[in-house]
């Protein structure tokens, strides 16, 4: 009987067992995860501390139980920490009694994912400082939050996480402070961009923006975080939640001769197989192909993850079926405002090499005359030579979504402008204009 050893059971690694067992009824199937929780929905975490996720059962697709149901056996609380790929085994340590035991395999699929980042300033002591990355983190900070009346929060780190817990922050009637070392929130976006969502933010909503600010260190008393210090000023704060990025959990691999980026994103080709045979690796701890740049990125997105996963699946079983790439597409609720990206952003464009033009325009999301119409802006990067759609980026209300895939499809299929404009795309006045926005941003291209 061929055994298959999945190291990691959140998006990428649940994914891959789910999908071989339904593709071989007899493989042995066997999932190591270093947390207490498997298979659930991390995008949901926000939602779930601000209560409009009444459960965090909830966000868990299916338990432990459901999957041994199906044969395949889970085990919590293990951790690898060591690859001995010569002799095809994994070694593992069950933290509850601190016991090692060797696992060999036949196939090995690495979906550590990934952790989020401690800076230097980052304390585990204090009470009321916080990370989020794993279910337990969410249902600590809500926890947290229930029993204690802290009216100032203060978020380091304006990226996806952190833009989406000032809106979870905000539901909660926290007065919210985001610090971030960059010039601007949202650093995969373009400047502009992001100082419109800024400046909405800051003048609807009364978020403080910190910008351009190093922190430094975190002033405690009695076991509590009490201001936040940058290079420049002092903050007084009640709670701190710290998103500076994430690292791929990938350290055990050091010894092993598994390739990896400098960050420790494991490389793999484009079924997912590392350099080393019979090993497979996707979601946060690995690389994607990157449709635009051709080249390895480490983009870390369940949906990503997700669909890595299912191809390991039947990769291992024998389909041979290639991942196609990605556009780092990504959607981030903030409040009253979605923002959206694929593609390249201009620094992306610049540091390739890639000749580009931009264009900006703002179009109402619907017909203009039809009641509750909302604007929205629309950036789209392209080819100067060719015309290609490169890059876009939206901010506004509803039908973000609806646009950016749109996008997404266009610059999946490399198509120019000119053809975006002419798409037979749907019309009715409560969702769009006889020109939808979309046309209306590519139409500027092409005159």
């Amino acid at each position: 009987m061929k055994r298959v050893v999945i190291i990691g059971g959140v998006a990428a690694g649940m994914s891959a067992a789910s999908k071989l067992r339904r593709l071989e009824e007899e493989t042995e199937i066997i999932v190591f995860e270093k947390g207490e929780d498997i298979s659930y929905g991390a995008c949901g975490l926000p939602y779930y501390i601000a209560g409009t996720i009444s459960s965090s059962d909830r966000l868990v697709a299916r338990t432990k139980e459901e999957f041994e149901k199906q044969g395949i056996n889970v085990y919590l609380r293990h951790e690898a920490v060591a690859l001995f790929p010569e002799e095809k085994k994994i070694r593992v340590v069950n933290h509850a009694d601190g016991l090692e035991r060797d696992v060999n395999y036949d196939h090995l699929v690495l979906a550590t994912g990934a952790s989020a980042i401690q800076p230097p300033f980052y304390t585990e002591e204090a009470s009321n400082v916080f990370t989020l990355k794993t279910l337990q983190d969410a249902i600590h900070m809500k926890a947290f939050f229930e029993k204690t009346p802290a009216k100032d929060v203060t978020i380091i780190g304006g990226g996806y996480i952190g833009m989406e817990l000032v809106e979870t922050m905000k539901t909660l009637g926290k007065h919210v402070r985001v610090i971030d070392v960059h010039d601007h929130v949202l650093a995969v976006y373009d400047e502009d961009i992001a100082h419109l969502v800024q400046s909405h933010l800051k003048e609807e909503h009364g978020i403080e923006f910190c910008l351009g600010e190093e922190v430094t260190s975190l002033q405690q008393q009695n076991g509590e975080v009490v201001a936040v210090e940058t290079k420049t000023s002092t903050y007084q704060t009640d709670a701190v939640i710290v998103n500076v990025g994430i690292r791929p959990n990938t350290s055990f691999l050091k010894e092993s001769g598994i390739e990896c980026l400098e960050n420790g994103a494991i490389l793999t080709n484009q079924y997912m197989e590392t350099n080393l045979p019979f090993i497979y690796a996707g979601g946060d701890c690995a690389t994607s192909y990157h449709r635009l740049l051709k080249k390895p990125v480490h983009i870390a997105l369940g949906t990503i993850a997700n669909k890595q996963g299912r191809l390991i699946a039947e990769n291992i079983y024998g389909k041979r079926h290639a991942f196609q790439g990605v556009l780092g597409t990504n959607i981030v609720k903030i409040l009253d405002l979605t923002v959206a990206k694929t593609g390249l952003s201009e620094k992306e464009a610049k540091d390739a090499n890639i000749p580009y033009g931009t264009e900006t325009i703002t179009a109402n999301n619907g017909a203009s005359y039809y009641p509750g119409t909302e604007e929205l802006t629309i950036k789209l990067l392209f080819n100067k030579e060719s015309h290609v759609i490169i890059g876009a980026q939206i901010v506004g209300g509803a039908g973000v979504a609806q646009r950016i895939d749109t996008l997404v499809a266009g610059i999946y299929n490399e198509m120019t402008a000119d053809e975006m404009t002419y798409l037979d795309l749907c019309y009715a006045p409560p969702y769009a204009g006889v020109w939808d926005a979309v046309q209306v941003a590519t139409n500027k291209i092409k005159e």
